[in-house]
């Protein structure tokens, strides 16, 4: 097996699949690039502000050119919020003036579970969103959270599917070690990583 194919695979074991075309098979048909649309208009509305992409969708962009049935998007509100529980009755306002569904707390937007994260209460997730990269999806600019980022979100949250995802990065070699140390350790998370590096790391 080529090394294509064998990321290919464990980024779909990784989501739940046996393999690559289970995977595929169980995809909506909807292009991500009308989300894009979705989130512009939120944009151009004043509900939020900055945002970007994380989760599994984030990792698949990293790593290989496929896609997952689920869509997290971090963002920040565009008016500030003295609250200490932020409501997201804005987003679910706006999602059902466009006819969008909901599964508990996603919203069906094309076929597409997409799940609102507001991350102004924590600096590592608000700093990932400032950081974000810009890359090509469906010939659309889109704001995606960083590789090293994503990896000390997963580090942070500490699942066992968290770490599995960590693993594959780590196992592709597509990690800027310097700045993952860098952000590890401005968020105190180097000891963790240092405790546990055994589950996803050879060393």
């Amino acid at each position: 097996m080529g090394m294509r194919s064998r990321r290919s695979s464990i980024i779909a074991r990784c989501f739940g699949f046996h393999d690559l075309k289970q995977m595929e098979n169980s995809l909506p048909s909807t292009k991500i690039g009308e989300i894009l649309s979705v989130l512009d208009e939120m944009r151009q509305a004043g509900i939020v502000d900055k945002y970007a992409i994380g989760g599994a969708f984030a990792a698949v962009l990293h790593n290989e050119p496929i896609s997952t049935i689920d869509l997290d998007i971090f963002f920040l509100f565009k008016e500030k919020h003295s609250s200490l529980v932020l409501s997201l009755d804005s987003i679910y306002e706006f999602a059902r003036s466009r006819g969008f569904s909901f599964d508990h707390e996603f919203v069906n937007i094309h076929g597409w579970l997409v799940q609102f994260v507001e991350a102004s209460h924590s600096k590592l997730w608000s700093e990932a969103i400032e950081n974000a990269v810009v890359l090509s999806i469906d010939s659309r600019e889109a704001f995606v959270i960083d590789k090293e980022h994503l990896v000390a979100m997963w580090l942070f949250a500490g699942r066992a599917k968290d770490y599995q995802k960590i693993a594959m990065f780590v196992d592709a070699g597509i990690l800027d070690d310097e700045r993952l140390t860098n952000i590890l350790a401005r968020h105190e998370l180097l000891v963790k990583w240092e405790s546990e590096k055994w589950r996803f790391t050879n060393g």
